[in-house]
């Protein structure tokens, strides 16, 4: 996820950044994250929009957010099939 991060351009790695700030502090809180664009993929896997292009795929546990992939939505479907 790190290598995934450091390729972005400075702009897009401060949005999402940003963005999963702001997850790690509402996530379960669906009033509070309705509009963040986040998406129940699997039991326990989930998707969250970074502007329109960008995506993060994370796991939901019990005591953290593990973020799995970051990239656009036809990589994220990639990425998704090769699992």
């Amino acid at each position: 996820m790190q290598k995934q991060l450091r390729a972005l351009p400075q702009r897009e790695r401060a949005d999402v950044v940003l963005k999963l700030l702001e997850l790690g502090e509402i996530f379960g809180q669906p009033h509070q994250h309705a509009g963040m664009g986040i998406r129940k993929l699997r039991a326990d896997l989930f998707e969250c929009r970074v502007g329109l292009a960008l995506r993060v795929l994370f796991r939901a546990s019990p005591d953290a957010l593990i973020i799995r992939f970051i990239g656009t939505h036809d990589e994220v479907q990639k990425h998704l099939r090769g699992k």
